[in-house]
């Protein structure tokens, strides 16, 4: 590894995913080669990452930016000035999801279509108005067209698991993920954890322990050979390790809420039409939690070494205690 600095740039590091990763380079053997800079929103947290964590921050916001297209864009934008400006070529770790994959089948019946990130064209038969897929095609242009930057797409699928670490600890990142505490909340709002048809739609999933050390592995390979990782059109990256159907994830967090006394039954109530939109945010994410998306992550195991240590089993385990969590905190905001 060069003895110069490296510079990152990291956004959504007080997020979920990105203050996890943000954990990692903190703890990284080599992190005093590091010159990490983060784009945050909360002056407050800003503060404190620079004062406890030396971190450097940037004032600003995804909402900065109407549509995520856009901030990616001035991203790109940004990286084409620097390969300018110096003549080195940056590379560009971008997060989109395997959302990109989902069908239409409502659950229905199980998918037998497993998509590899391997399988480079039938990544690139995806219609262009798949979920991610425009930011994907930009992310993917600047490298194979543009030449100003070297592309690389981490695609998770269902991340889990409470986030832990000294950021969490000072109230930087979020700890919990997104789809969870969705159900939870709408079954408390509800009084019941709904069911979209017949529930059978089947997700990878991977813990969010996982999914940081896949960034890391992926940092590392670059900074020690960035001509031996994978970029452009055939550098997607999915991280997954196992999957699980919607059937098999919804009992345990009815269980779960029906042990604390805040749901009527343990039963799944089935969704009348048009309901779910109203407990889960909206009708179209309700739509999109109840299809199929089945991946095989096979390129990070490859070319990075990366061996996910939890399976899917642990994503069933690790329920009720997150689920416990999430009550409490949906109490103490009710009481204030």
């Amino acid at each position: 590894m060069s003895s110069n600095k490296v510079s990152i740039f990291l956004t959504g590091a007080t997020g979920y995913i990105g203050g996890s990763v943000l954990q990692r380079l903190l703890a990284h053997p080599n992190a005093n080669n590091f010159e990490i800079t983060a784009l945050v929103r909360s002056a407050e947290k800003a503060k404190i990452l620079n004062s406890q964590f030396g971190v450097k921050t940037v004032l600003g916001s995804l909402q900065d930016n109407e549509k995520l297209t856009q901030l990616v864009a001035a991203i790109l934008r940004g990286l084409k000035q620097r390969r300018e400006n110096t003549g080195d070529v940056p590379h560009f770790i971008h997060t989109s999801g395997t959302g990109e994959f989902i069908d239409d089948a409502r659950g229905e019946s199980v998918s037998e279509k497993v998509y590899s990130d391997l399988d480079i064209p039938t990544i690139e038969a995806l219609p262009p108005s798949a979920p991610h897929r425009p930011v994907d095609l930009l992310v993917v242009a600047a490298d194979a067209e543009g030449g100003y930057a070297r592309t690389h797409i981490v695609m998770p699928s269902i991340v889990y698991g409470v986030a832990t670490g000294p950021l969490v600890d000072a109230g930087v990142t979020n700890p919990h993920t997104i789809i969870v505490p969705i159900f939870v909340r709408g079954a408390l709002r509800r009084g019941s954890v709904g069911v979209l048809d017949k529930g059978a739609s089947r997700w990878g999933n991977v813990h969010i322990d996982d999914l940081a050390d896949l960034y890391i592995r992926l940092l590392d390979a670059i900074l020690e050979d960035p001509e031996k990782v994978s970029h452009g059109r055939e550098g997607y990256f999915f991280a997954d390790n196992g999957e699980l159907s919607m059937r098999e994830v919804l009992p345990s967090i009815a269980d779960s809420l029906f042990a604390l006394g805040r749901v009527s039954t343990r039963e799944l109530v089935p969704y009348a039409p048009g309901e779910a939109g109203q407990y889960l945010v909206n009708e179209v994410l309700a739509g999109f939690l109840f299809t199929h998306s089945r991946t095989k992550g096979e390129r990070a195991r490859r070319e990075l070494g990366w061996a996910p240590k939890h399976t899917a089993q642990d994503f069933l385990d690790g329920l009720r205690g997150e689920v416990e969590v999430l009550v409490g905190k949906e109490d103490a905001k009710a009481s204030t």
